[in-house]
């Protein structure tokens, strides 16, 4: 698959990473990356002639917009907007069964590494006390549901995701601890989701704000133009437009917002 470049300047290369590729890897037999496309495949190395800095991180499964700096005072830049949480993600996914009872959820389990020993990779969710996991870490995701409708005659719902922290895994992590993982999501279904060609979740749009030529970057609806997944599908209620850059700016600013009346809000948190 291509990595389209969305910005490059002197600063730093934006890509819209395909699903199922690593961002780099060590093995310099594995091609598979996206340092391979756009660079060599030691470039996330400071030994390297041409070194990348990956100032956030993609899962190998899920696709989407990646900030990658230049040089390191680029990096340092926007490494700090990241930690300080000023920067703003978006991502668009498509979650099994259909969510009805409400429209816009804020998601707060933590985190941690999950204790059993077939799952060296995987994260799980503290939900309870009796679910404490090794060091976990205080999470925060907001869900907004667009649509719902049907994939191979199953409930799907596609939701707009804001993570408002950034923790291994979390997106996927919060979706299945509220009943609805992602399609495709071959880990946190304990491997039962293996039909679908890929794992439906995509960062879709990325706020960079700079004091200086701030950045706002969005790739285009990317699941729907996709024929494995529109023969397939089968539309139902839509709550919320978001195929155009236009629609999906327009559900970003809704789920930025507070609660507002009308609008059906749930809360998912930590229990004693």
């Amino acid at each position: 698959m291509a990595v389209e470049k969305l910005l490059e300047n002197d600063d730093f290369v934006i890509v819209n990473k395909p699903y199922d590729m690593y961002i780099n890897s060590n093995n310099e037999n594995e091609k598979n990356t996206v340092t391979c496309h756009i660079a060599s495949h030691d470039s996330h190395l400071s030994t390297s002639t041409s070194p990348l800095y990956f100032v956030h991180r993609l899962d190998y499964s899920t696709s989407g917009i990646l900030c990658i700096a230049k040089n390191k005072t680029a990096a340092g830049r926007a490494g700090k907007l990241f930690e300080k949480r000023l920067t703003s993600k978006y991502y668009l996914a498509i979650v099994r069964g259909h969510i009805l009872n409400f429209e816009l959820a804020d998601i707060r389990y933590a985190v941690g590494v999950d204790p059993s020993p077939q799952s060296s990779h995987k994260m799980s969710p503290v939900i309870s006390s009796a679910s404490l996991s090794n060091e976990p870490r205080t999470a925060h995701t907001r869900l907004l549901v667009l649509e719902t409708g049907t994939y191979c005659g199953d409930p799907v719902t596609v939701v707009l995701l804001k993570p408002i922290t950034g923790r291994r895994h979390q997106l996927r992590v919060h979706c299945s601890a509220i009943g609805h993982t992602i399609l495709g999501d071959y880990t946190y279904t304990n491997r039962v989701d293996s039909s679908p060609h890929r794992m439906f979740l995509h960062a879709t749009r990325l706020i960079l704000p700079f004091e200086q030529d701030p950045l706002d970057i969005q790739t285009s609806e990317p699941f729907f133009t996709d024929p494995e997944l529109s023969g397939k599908w089968k539309p139902g209620k839509t709550c919320y437009k978001y195929s155009t850059p236009a629609d999906f700016t327009a559900a970003c600013d809704v789920i930025d917002r507070s609660y507002t009346v009308g609008v059906k809000c749930e809360e998912f948190c930590f229990k004693q």
